[in-house]
């Protein structure tokens, strides 16, 4: 019975440290899952590759419930499957996790709108994209998470994930003479949209010979979603977007004693349900200086009375007195269920471009602690 007790403490610490190694081996999460093997059907940039970008990510707590209470620690984005080579490059990478307030459907535009109190800075420097044999087997084919087929960030911190929207906020930027110029990262795209039909034309000096310097998203009239409502005018300079119904008739600015030729209003005056004074954002973009753009967001709620909600929408520029053309718009039937969101842009300007229906593939690398 002596010397039974070398062997119980072998036999303890043995079972220690293989507790201890199967805590610290890497798990892997694919979001979302149902594209772990197979290519989704879509394709997306990775920031820096070619061009500056900055890429925040939300993805919601249904794909990420598995790493609850864990350690992320890296971050994979694998190439789409089509019948072409990739060649690699470097480019130079800051990731930024943390716990959004926000859910995927009201990810907002403003990039500091989306990141939450426990930002963690996970990784910055450098990485090279590998050269990417062909997929030959087509579309939607199976894609292996191997190191010539993926962009791989290993972080240099780890990230404590206890829940909630997270925020992967990427901002990218290309290393001069090693741009990946089309290496397209695997994506996944609801195809949910609402509808819009222009109406006549504007007048002023933007939207070329149509006269179209209004525009609508038709991907961000879904019900839980920001609808996006945007026009280009003189920088700094502002207008009003208006909303109500559409006059049957065009309806001269003369009419209204306003001095404006070939200028006309597409709303009803006793129907206008909304107005809002909006400035104009210069661009940062060198070959856009002498344009800015004015944007309105309306959160659409995500419950089914606003299926098929429609109005009209139309710009008045007050610096130049002039009209924009006008869209009628509708909402969409269906909600999204991606439950991911893509905030992109410059990293330069203070917001970018929302899309609730399209998204990275990403694999997350996690350990429990």
């Amino acid at each position: 019975m002596l010397h039974s007790f070398p062997l119980v403490r072998s036999v303890l610490l043995l079972a220690a440290t293989s507790a201890a190694l199967c805590a610290q081996s890497p798990q892997y999460q694919v979001v979302p899952v149902a594209f772990t093997a197979n290519d989704a059907v879509s394709y997306e940039w990775i920031a820096g590759a070619s061009r500056p970008l900055r890429q925040q990510t939300l993805v919601g707590q249904s794909h990420l419930q598995a790493l609850i209470g864990s350690e992320i620690t890296a971050i994979e984005l694998r190439r789409t499957a089509v019948d072409e080579i990739y060649l690699g490059g470097t480019l130079s990478l800051t990731v930024t996790l943390s716990t959004s307030p926000n859910t995927p459907l009201t990810c907002d535009n403003r990039w500091d709108g989306n990141i939450g109190n426990d930002a963690v800075s996970v990784f910055s420097g450098q990485l090279t994209l590998p050269t990417s044999p062909a997929v030959t087997t087509g579309p939607l084919s199976p894609v292996a998470w191997t190191p010539n087929n993926t962009l791989l960030i290993t972080f240099q911190r780890p990230f404590p994930y206890s829940g909630g929207t997270l925020c992967v906020d990427v901002i990218g930027t290309p290393v001069a003479g090693q741009n990946a110029n089309w290496w397209m990262a695997d994506a996944e795209f609801e195809d949910i949209k609402g509808t819009a039909v222009q109406i006549g034309t504007g007048c002023g000096m933007y939207g070329g010979p149509q006269g179209e310097w209004s525009h609508v998203s038709k991907r961000s009239l879904v019900p839980g979603a920001r609808a996006r409502f945007w026009a280009y005018g003189i920088p700094n300079g502002f207008a009003i977007a208006a909303f109500g119904q559409a006059s049957p008739v065009p309806i001269p600015l003369s009419s209204f004693g306003i001095a404006a030729p070939g200028c006309n209003c597409h709303l009803l005056p006793n129907a206008v349900l909304a107005t809002m004074v909006v400035p104009y954002i210069p661009e940062v973009h060198p070959l856009l200086v002498n344009q800015a753009t004015a944007e309105v967001l309306i959160a659409l709620p995500a419950d089914p009375s606003w299926f098929g909600l429609q109005l009209t929408t139309q710009w008045f520029d007050l610096m130049q007195l002039a009209t924009s053309n006008a869209y009628t718009w509708t909402v969409a039937s269906a909600i999204p269920t991606l439950d991911m969101a893509l905030n992109e842009g410059h990293p330069a300007e203070a917001t970018g471009n929302v899309t609730v229906h399209l998204a990275h593939v990403m694999r997350f690398e996690y350990q429990t602690p």
